[in-house]
């Protein structure tokens, strides 16, 4: 039976405190209670879900069997994770960014790609001095937040294509072919270069990815009512049908004729051969994509890594690529040295944000 639509009436008609003594008062209990007949119902969801949607419209199976190859593999360093990390810098010119990709196997065995890209540099000059300021406008700027997670998923999948990686296994962190690589990003006509990319990982079965964090909230609730060990697929719907499927992102008045029918070809040739999996080893389900020739393959290894840190259920050669991310290239480090720059050159107040000189 389908319920009305949420409404913002709705939204703002729910619990409120009047007085902050009654809100200190009364909020942990409130707060328990509704978390309390929240997580009862979802628990009701997860064995309704196992009876009437798991065991009969999906496939799902053990690991078990491979987990002894996929060790081997690990621990051999048969298995690259890739990851990437990107800090900003907001200044009047523009957005400077720096892009850090990490590539490592258990044999501590590293790549460390660094890239740097700046608004600045595709400023006019200051002889025409309007057409600076139209560039300046907030619609006309090069880097969005979604060309900048762009261009990191691109560069992190292009290292994970290196040709010294061709005959190991590699876990990227995330959607293997990104919403953001698949957009055409708009003006900056990216669709042909993108897709060129998106074309050779997907036509390569030693590719796959988890997915740490999913706004695909449907997928996640379905994989609660697997138990650990387990995974499900179904193989007849594959990561290109899905996209197809998608009739906001398909609808042709969003395309150019020719990138409509680019984009088509390549969900249904390149994309089709990309599956979709959640997978449980510990308390919490997380997607995964991978090629159909090695799927059964890439879930082994991820849930391998992952026992070696079981209650998260996470691949732990992931959170390692991460952590060197985050140690070879931090953001506070990159924003210091801007700032260094600006106070050197006796611009820091001048391109400082007022609440990064609020004390706190």
């Amino acid at each position: 039976m389908n319920q009305n639509p949420t409404t913002f009436h709705d939204l703002l008609n729910q619990k409120q405190w009047d007085s902050y003594s009654s809100f200190i008062s009364e909020a942990p209990l409130y707060y328990q209670q509704e978390l309390g007949c929240d997580i009862a119902r979802e628990r009701l969801i997860r064995e309704a879900l196992r009876k009437e949607i798991l065991e009969d419209k999906y496939t799902v199976r053990r690991y078990d069997d491979l987990l002894p190859e996929a060790e081997k593999l690990l621990l051999n360093g048969q298995v690259t994770a890739v990851d990437g990390t990107v800090s900003t810098h907001q200044m009047l010119s523009g957005v400077r960014c720096q892009i850090g990709v990490v590539a490592v196997n258990y044999f501590n065995q590293k790549l460390r790609q660094s890239y740097y890209i700046s608004e600045a540099s595709f400023q006019h000059s200051p002889d025409d001095v309007l057409s600076v300021l139209k560039a300046r406008e907030f619609g006309n700027r090069p880097l969005s937040g979604l060309v900048i997670r762009a261009l990191m998923l691109y560069r992190e999948r292009e290292v994970a294509l290196r040709p010294e990686y061709k005959n190991v296994y590699r876990m990227l962190h995330g959607p293997l072919l990104p919403f953001e690589l698949m957009t055409g990003l708009g003006r900056l006509r990216a669709l042909y270069t993108t897709l060129g990319l998106l074309k050779q990982i997907a036509a390569d079965p030693k590719v796959f990815s988890v997915i740490s964090t999913s706004r695909q909230s449907d997928y996640i609730t379905l994989g609660t009512a697997l138990n650990p060990g387990e995974y499900l697929v179904d193989e007849r719907y594959s990561f290109g049908d899905e996209i197809a499927d998608n009739t906001d992102f398909m609808s042709p008045d969003r395309w150019r004729e020719r990138e409509f029918d680019h984009m088509k070809d390549f969900l249904h040739h390149n994309a089709s051969k990309i599956i979709v999996g959640i997978i449980r080893v510990g308390q919490r389900p997380y997607m995964f994509h991978a090629h159909r020739d090695n799927f059964e393959l890439a879930a082994a290894i991820i849930a391998r890594d992952s026992l070696m840190q079981r209650e998260k259920g996470f691949p732990l050669l992931i959170d390692y690529a991460d952590t060197l991310c985050s140690e070879y290239f931090p953001a506070g480090d990159f924003t210091q040295m801007m700032r260094y720059q600006l106070a050197k050159e006796g611009e820091f107040l001048v391109e400082s944000d007022e609440r990064d000189l609020r004390l706190k």
